[in-house]
């Protein structure tokens, strides 16, 4: 680096890209895909159930337990949590969908 340049500037002669090899890819997102299985993905798809079925409860109590000088602030973080719902029920429909393709493609294999 000349010494009229400042400490941020990069040249491209200073990037050196070496492409990964496959093996090393695999071994890299091994333990992202140990995870990826169909228990783990129908447990997470339960837990979104759940939790949408828990924001409708706390929608409803978030919006009936606001006190009198807090009315508005009450209602409207009532409606923000009544929003989390169809996230976490469509999260949960999809996981499982994918959880059901896994164990399609498993049996298929054999």
């Amino acid at each position: 680096m000349s010494s009229k340049q400042s400490h941020c500037e990069l040249d491209a002669s200073d990037i050196h890209w070496t492409p990964m090899e496959t093996s090393e890819i695999k071994e890299y997102l091994k333990p992202v895909c140990s995870a990826y299985n169909k228990e783990n993905l129908k447990m997470v798809s339960d837990i979104c159930l759940y939790l949408g079925f828990v924001s409708i409860v706390a929608s409803v109590v978030t919006w009936f337990t606001a006190s009198r000088e807090n009315r508005a602030y009450g209602e409207r973080f009532g409606i923000f949590i009544g929003l989390w719902v169809p996230s976490f029920f469509i999260l949960s429909n999809r996981l499982s969908r994918k959880a059901d393709e896994i164990c399609e493609s498993c049996n298929n294999e054999e």
